[in-house]
């Protein structure tokens, strides 16, 4: 966790908050998955274009060349996002509120609306993904809400980008999304009282 505060805080410097893209500032990590980046950004398909929407899709709309959402593939992902991460500076954890929130994500589950990433200025991607930069852990089996999910994916978000997420935590109607400090209270106290 450490490691991606750091990360996301490199990464985010100098960010233009009104006008920055949202969907690029944490997909600089693109991993190479079947011969394909990850990630494909920008308008998704000719009917897209076509459709008369309000909507700038915009350069940082983001979504997976191959939608494979298996939690092998969120596991091998993560692992290549980490690779890549520099070193750990110093982060007093007690502080941790100011810094940002931990944002558990119910990995496989996703209607592809596109409502999460509209509200979020394309901070999530089309299916509802946290940005890579952002991921630090997945466990399976988590209680995510009063029910246990297969896969939890764990993510840091700067406290610049919390409302952001917060507006896609908004309209996502799958409950895919919750807050750490919310969730699973126990777990957060002891992260904040880590040394």
């Amino acid at each position: 966790m450490l490691q991606v505060i750091t990360w996301t805080d490199q990464l985010s410097k100098n960010f233009d908050y009104e006008n920055g893209k949202y969907g690029l500032v944490f997909r600089q990590t693109n991993p190479i998955c079947n011969d394909f980046p990850l990630y494909k950004f920008g308008r998704q398909s000719d009917d897209i274009t076509k459709l008369s929407l309000g909507y700038d899709f915009g350069e940082d709309y983001s979504s997976w060349n191959n939608w494979d959402y298996s939690f092998d593939r969120y596991d091998n992902l993560l692992g290549e996002a980490i690779k890549v991460r520099t070193d750990i500076g110093y982060i007093d954890l007690s502080k941790i509120d100011k810094l940002g929130r931990i944002l558990s994500f119910q990995t496989c589950v996703t209607t592809h609306d596109g409502a999460p990433i509209v509200e979020s200025r394309n901070f999530v991607d089309e299916g509802d993904i946290p940005p890579i930069d952002t991921w630090f852990y997945a466990k399976r089996d988590y209680y995510h809400s009063d029910y246990r999910c297969d896969q939890s994916l764990f993510c840091w978000i700067p406290k610049q980008f919390e409302q952001v997420m917060q507006q896609a935590i908004n309209v996502e109607i799958l409950d895919s999304y919750r807050w750490l400090d919310e969730n699973d209270k126990d777990v957060y106290i002891k992260i904040k009282n880590s040394r």
